[in-house]
């Protein structure tokens, strides 16, 4: 059993490092990076996804993974979510001055699904940005897309004409009838198995089968995690739209980003 002075210190830690991020979102420490998303029949660019970024003045670059449950725990995650939503819109205004129908996706954290008036700041922010509503994608764990209160403000955001994603599908365990019933437009394969379909009989077989379910259900997929030439002929192949992943870029930050879509007849 630990000693009973490791709690409190963990709890000091936990308190440190949220105040911390509370300082770096009032200081602009945290960015937003964008990685572009490609269809894979021509890898022109059709959208890009808004990407958390904090490099910490005390603690140098701090991952995602780490910092995002840091907002969820301390009651931070709306005022970040608001923070990467204003940035992403303000991006997807200015890619598509060049590239007109690209849009930006934004992860929802599942906190944020229970609140009522999300929809209704999400069109606030769309109207300030000059965004049109289908120009966003809000993109959604598969397991959290089916709890209490999700369900609802899902049906909110599309009836405003926002693209609902399923994020990470294949880890949730959701069920396939609970997904049927809800809102969504988008499917993304989860990495995990992108990245072995191309040399795992077992992990192209799901891959090949979570294409053809989304097809029955009308749905655009994505593949995220593409890194190699074999991995996205197969999926191609397979008939999958698009692609996400170090294949074709890296998240950078708008001016990066804006650099690559103004190039003449751009490709990723």
């Amino acid at each position: 059993m630990p000693p009973a002075n490791s709690h409190s210190q963990h709890d000091r830690a936990q308190r440190a490092a949220g105040a911390a991020l509370a300082r770096a979102l009032a200081a602009g420490e945290v960015m937003t990076a964008f990685q572009p998303k490609v269809r894979l029949d021509t890898r022109e660019l059709i959208g890009v996804e808004a990407l958390a970024r904090w490099t910490s003045k005390e603690f140098g670059p701090v991952a995602p993974e780490v910092f995002i449950p840091l907002a969820e725990r301390e009651g931070l995650i709306s005022e970040l979510t608001q923070l990467i939503l204003r940035e992403a819109l303000a991006a997807c205004a200015l890619l598509r001055r060049y590239a007109p129908g690209i849009t930006v996706a934004v992860n929802i954290s599942p906190i944020l699904l229970a609140d009522r008036n999300l929809p209704i700041q999400i069109e606030s922010a769309l109207r300030l940005a000059g965004v049109p509503p289908q120009a966003l994608v809000a993109e959604v764990t598969e397991g959290h897309a089916i709890q209490l209160g999700a369900r609802a403000t899902l049906t909110n955001l599309r009836r405003r004409g926002i693209v609902c994603s399923i994020d990470d599908f294949g880890t949730g365990h959701a069920s396939l009838l609970s997904l049927l019933r809800l809102p969504f437009s988008e499917l993304k394969i989860d990495r995990a198995f992108i990245a072995r379909c191309a040399r795992d009989r077992e992990a192209e077989m799901i891959v090949r089968a979570t294409i053809g379910l989304a097809r029955e259900m009308q749905l655009h997929v994505v593949a995220e995690g593409v890194e190699t030439e074999d991995t996205e002929t197969l999926l191609r192949d397979l008939g999958c739209d698009a692609g996400q992943g170090y294949r074709y870029g890296r998240p950078v930050f708008v001016s990066a980003m804006l650099a690559s879509v103004m190039r003449p007849g751009a490709i990723f």
